[in-house]
């Protein structure tokens, strides 16, 4: 979007840069009535574009050709807020943080949901060892869930397990379940295949 609102005439602009003829059907997929909903959408797709759709066709064509059980998940818990003796320090990828002259930094949105590798310190047990930021009791039960599926499916190759929510293996080409890991972790049926089936067919060319 560059420096554009996400408003719908500007997506539909970006869109018709991006896709040609195939833009009405992209702003089908990724829709939006209000200008939350839009910003949602384009996030979205941004998403998709960036790890999503790539994600999802690794496990596609492993629960095609594989010989073992795919399980999909969706990290989704957020970080929580910095400490206040952080002070001027601005939240980085991974976990980290840096030091900020820029007033606005703080007044910056939060991010949408959980960023790009936030959930490597959960799935690690590392909560603890990072100062950086405000760990809630809920942080400690989601990374407590999360490394019981790890250690799990590390030892036996499945990631079920006692006091675990039950995590259904990919079926091929079907809706796939997907284990949302999140304050309230639980199976659902994925909503977004079309989706990444239209970008198979416009990407995988």
């Amino acid at each position: 979007m560059g420096q554009d609102k996400p408003t719908n005439e500007n997506v539909a602009k970006a869109l018709q840069r991006l896709y040609g003829d195939k833009a009405a059907e992209v702003l089908r997929l990724y829709s939006g009535s209000t200008e939350e909903e839009v910003e949602q959408a384009a996030t979205d797709l941004a998403g998709d574009r960036f790890i999503g759709f790539g994600t999802w066709k690794w496990s596609e064509m492993h629960s095609k050709t594989g010989r073992k059980p795919v399980y999909r998940y969706m990290y989704s818990r957020p970080r929580p807020a910095m400490r206040t003796e952080m002070g001027n320090v601005v939240a980085g990828l991974a976990g980290g943080g840096a030091k900020s002259n820029d007033s606005t930094a703080k007044t910056k949105p939060a991010p949408r949901g959980a960023v790009h590798s936030a959930e490597i310190e959960y799935a690690l047990g590392n909560l603890a060892t990072n100062r950086v930021y405000d760990w809630q009791p809920e942080d400690h039960e989601v990374s407590e869930i999360m490394q019981a599926f790890f250690a799990n499916f590390i030892k036996t190759g499945d990631p079920n397990g006692l006091g675990l929510p039950t995590w259904s293996a990919v079926k091929t080409a079907s809706p796939a379940p997907v284990m949302y890991i999140d304050v309230n972790t639980r199976l659902e049926t994925e909503q977004t295949r079309e989706r990444y089936l239209f970008l198979d067919q416009f990407l995988m060319k």
